[in-house]
């Protein structure tokens, strides 16, 4: 899961979703692990790799732009405006 900007949360389900994140939304374009995991998602997508492998590149990826979200519940907070991610 990543969390773009102040958004909510957002399921990334496979290596054509995750290419699409890369390419369209991606808030920090360039870095290695950014780069490495266009290159294996698209690898996945032509069959050449595991989606594993592009699970695992699109991670670190998400680490390195550091938008990253848990995967653990999402809840309101007490004034009821936020959402916290714990």
């Amino acid at each position: 899961m990543v969390q773009l900007r102040f958004g909510f949360p957002e399921r990334i389900d496979g290596p054509l979703k995750a290419l699409n994140y890369l390419v369209e939304r991606w808030p920090k374009f360039g870095g290695e692990e950014y780069t490495r995991a266009k290159q294996v998602c698209m690898a996945a997508l032509g069959g050449r790799v595991p989606c594993e492998s592009a699970r695992l590149a699109f991670m670190a990826a998400a680490e390195e732009a550091e938008v990253l979200a848990s995967d653990r519940k999402h809840r309101k907070s007490i004034a009821g405006s936020a959402t916290v991610v714990e």
